[in-house]
């Protein structure tokens, strides 16, 4: 008996590199389970608890019967809560016709894949870019044609870049900003050029803004924003981090009502509906604790300007301040070691867990992802390790 080449494809599509990267993590997670002082700052999820006002919101629509089935794009309540935030943070006016309510972005990513593309259409992404679009972009046999995210550059993509990317077969961009991992926020006078390159050769533009209530200094901008945009653009959306709901698993799709249309099709084979006992989370979360948006948004700035400074005192190490997120990508070529031994060598003796670059994309062989996702006190401490780190290895 054989398995399907979908599947077979997403086994080997993974190097070695990024095989190696993820297995550093899962290493750290292992040992962090067997009950050793692990400082895991390879993932990114919340070190505290969700709202209570959402989890109650949950437990009173269990206990009043709220978990039977529901209609695929969700029901109108929640799509109308996403309305609420989508107009309070993105800034746009929509209707419930523009809303899919999804169990997390990567459903979303899946299904207007599934929506959108065909075998042998290619889609621009960048490198490095979150490691789950691939299966999504694969599951309809689509081809991904990659745009390298340079340091020197901020991490933004060039326009020329990407025009020298688009082909006859090309049929969309995969666009991420706020940037996971990379912290980067796209700026105006980009998302201009992309919009441009999207109505001049007809594309779609897939648009995860999971951290688009997560900037610090840089507001994020929705390519939905800009004129004739909103019907070509297909935009993400989350609980996981603006509401620290990472298991909860809910999030949902912005788009042009034709393509809510097909969403329903393929959610409708996919799943009978998102549980409605957590969609009334959803809706508590959006209508009674907004509040939490902001206080989440000001502890990881608080996070992200301690491990900074910290590791700005560091020789041989090099990094680019996010501008939004979780995450910052720290350059240790200078050391001399690749990234990978990198981790490898930190967690073994140092207990500290970071992730290769390589388990986002070739180019960021030589970088690691640091999650700010601890205290700030856990913070430097492994800010103190690294920095011993660096010095023993660079003797």
């Amino acid at each position: 008996m054989r398995f399907s080449n979908y599947v077979e494809g997403m086994r080997s599509d993974g190097t070695v590199e990024v095989m190696n990267a993820w297995q550093i993590h899962g290493e750290a997670r292992r040992r962090q389970r067997a009950g050793e002082d692990i400082i895991l700052l390879s993932i990114g999820d919340h070190d505290f608890a969700t709202d209570d006002r959402i989890v109650a919101a949950c437990c009173d629509a269990l206990h009043a019967g709220r978990h039977h089935y529901t209609a695929a794009l969700g029901e109108p309540a929640t799509r109308q809560a996403a309305v609420t935030f989508h107009q309070r943070v993105i800034g746009e006016g929509i209707g419930i016709d523009n809303v899919a309510i999804v169990p997390g972005a990567q459903s979303g990513v899946f299904t207007t894949a599934m929506a959108l593309l065909d075998a042998g259409d290619e889609v621009i992404c960048f490198d490095p870019m979150y490691v789950t679009y691939s299966g999504a972009l694969m599951a309809p046999h689509a081809k991904m044609r990659f745009v390298t995210l340079r340091p020197e550059n901020a991490f933004q993509p060039l326009a020329a870049d990407i025009r020298a990317a688009v082909t006859p077969k090309t049929k969309a961009i995969m666009l991420n900003t706020p940037n996971n991992p990379t912290g980067a926020v796209s700026p105006p006078a980009l998302l201009a050029e992309i919009a441009a390159i999207a109505e001049e050769h007809d594309l779609w533009v897939i648009s995860d803004e999971v951290y688009c209530s997560m900037t610090y200094e840089r507001p994020h901008r929705s390519p939905r924003l800009l004129p004739g945009m909103a019907d070509r653009t297909v935009s993400l959306y989350s609980l996981s981090k603006a509401f620290a709901m990472t298991g909860w698993r809910m999030g949902w799709v912005v788009a042009a009502p034709a393509v809510i249309e097909r969403l329903d099709l393929v959610l409708s084979s996919l799943l009978f509906g998102t549980p409605t006992f957590i969609q009334d989370a959803m809706v508590a979360a959006i209508d009674q604790a907004a509040d939490e948006v902001d206080r989440i948004c000001a502890l990881y700035r608080r996070r992200r300007d301690a491990i900074c400074g910290a590791l700005a005192a560091i020789p041989k190490l090099k990094f680019s301040v996010p501008e939004a997120g979780m995450f910052l990508m720290i350059d240790v070529r200078e050391t001399g070691v690749s990234s990978i031994e990198f981790a490898r060598s930190l967690l073994a003796e140092q207990n500290v867990s970071l992730l290769p670059g390589e388990g986002f994309g070739a180019s960021q062989a030589g970088f690691l992802r640091l999650s700010f996702c601890v205290d700030e006190a856990q913070l430097l401490v492994a800010a103190e390790r690294i920095a011993a780190h660096v010095a023993k290895i660079s003797r």
